[in-house]
């Protein structure tokens, strides 16, 4: 999982395949919107918290997750 800082408010999770059967995720359940996708999301979302000072408490956000070829999968959020 990497986490980079796009803009003051947007910030690109990128995680790949090991990063999902490391935390017992199926590809299926992370593009659903099953209870261990919810978990992986504020999971990342704490650890941007704390790597990158991304703060998200009474913050509505939007999250974009996108499949790419290589097997990895960008997640922004703002």
């Amino acid at each position: 999982m990497q986490i980079e800082k796009i803009t003051e408010n947007k910030i690109r999770i990128t995680l790949n395949i090991q990063d999902l059967q490391e935390k017992n995720i199926d590809l299926h359940s992370f593009m659903s919107n099953s209870i261990e996708s919810q978990e992986l999301f504020n999971e990342m979302l704490n650890k941007a918290e704390k790597e990158i000072g991304f703060e998200t408490k009474d913050y509505k956000l939007i999250i974009e997750a996108l499949a790419i070829p290589n097997r990895k999968f960008y997640i922004n959020s703002y």
